[in-house]
């Protein structure tokens, strides 16, 4: 197995910038971090984290607990926090808690025994966080309920909701049926926004919602068929996620409703498959990238020791306009 010394010969450096380096400690030239990272790939240089644990009483590991690893959402929010964790020399261990919130204290109570440098809460929990400050641990909050002593990174759901209902509106639909659970934070705030703008527009009297139990598009689908059976008037849908407009959307075209010219459809997120449907889904797109990015970054600046003034990070989301609406 080839040694810290060997990478660091063959790059042309010292052993403690190589150190440094893998680290994150110090910064180096593009051109010195290339031979490095060439030195590295040809030796097959593979870092004895166990032993630098030991001694800088660091893992380089980031805890992660997700509320649900299937949606699509949390996947590319994951991936990019992925990249940047990869970038300083981080690696992450995920964990799944199912929306469930003694899952979620299971999963906690794993990663702690792995003597993770951070903790990052991903997802829809609205669960209680009392349990956290006791950890001593960096921890940031992302796109969930939290408090003032945590760091929040979220979306302005309520802005959302104001532009996925304005679209709407200002394309001539009246009649919007808005499809949301108002089990989560997300969803209500979402729903905040329609409502804000239906009463602006003297809508009041078309509000109308349907509130699911999950959030899967097959329930969307069925409830959405349920309506139009009962013959129920509406002329345009507000997803307040992309799985429940897809499953609204599959309802109209299966009842021969055409999309856009009868009802339209918009959603909230912008994940993958709504880029596919057809028509493709209009929606409300969240900024990934940015999310996951500034969750690690701030992350990062806490395990270093480096005071973060602000409490919150509030990110605005934007229209992705498709076919549907």
């Amino acid at each position: 197995m080839a040694t810290l010394k060997e990478v660091a010969e063959m790059a042309g450096v010292s052993v403690s910038t190589v150190s440094y380096v893998l680290n994150g400690k110090k910064k180096v030239r593009p051109e010195t971090l290339k031979r490095i990272e060439d030195a590295i790939d040809a030796l097959d240089y593979c870092p004895n984290l166990l032993a630098s644990s030991l001694k800088t009483n660091r893992s380089k590991t980031i805890g992660v607990v997700a509320s649900d690893i299937t949606n699509l959402f949390f996947v590319d929010v994951l991936k990019n926090m992925e990249e940047e964790l990869t970038k300083n020399g981080y690696c992450m261990i995920l964990c799944n808690a199912d929306n469930n919130a003694e899952k979620e204290k299971k999963s906690l109570r794993r990663l702690l025994s792995r003597n993770i440098d951070g903790l990052i809460l991903i997802g829809t929990g609205d669960s209680d966080l009392s349990g956290y400050r006791k950890i001593n641990l960096p921890l940031v909050c992302l796109d969930r309920v939290a408090d003032e002593e945590f760091f929040t990174i979220r979306v302005d759901h309520v802005l959302g909701g104001c532009l996925a209902t304005k679209y709407l509106l200002n394309k001539g639909y009246r009649k919007i049926l808005y499809i949301g659970n108002s089990q989560y934070a997300f969803s209500r705030d979402r729903f905040q926004g329609y409502r804000q703008s239906m009463n602006e527009y003297g809508l009041s009297g078309n509000i109308k919602a349907m509130d699911l139990h999950t959030l899967k598009s097959e329930e969307a689908f069925q409830e959405t068929k349920v309506l139009l059976q009962k013959e129920e008037t509406f002329d345009a849908v507000f997803g307040g996620i992309d799985y429940f407009a897809i499953g609204a959307l599959k309802a109209l075209l299966s009842h021969g409703i055409s999309v856009p010219e009868q009802v339209g459809v918009i959603g909230y997120d912008d994940i993958a498959p709504a880029k596919f449907t057809w028509p493709e889904l209009t929606t409300i797109a969240q900024p990934k990238a940015e999310m996951g990015k500034n969750a690690v970054q701030y992350l990062l600046s806490m395990i270093q020791g480096e005071q973060v003034k602000e409490r919150e990070l509030v990110l605005k989301p934007y229209i992705i306009e498709r076919a549907s609406a």
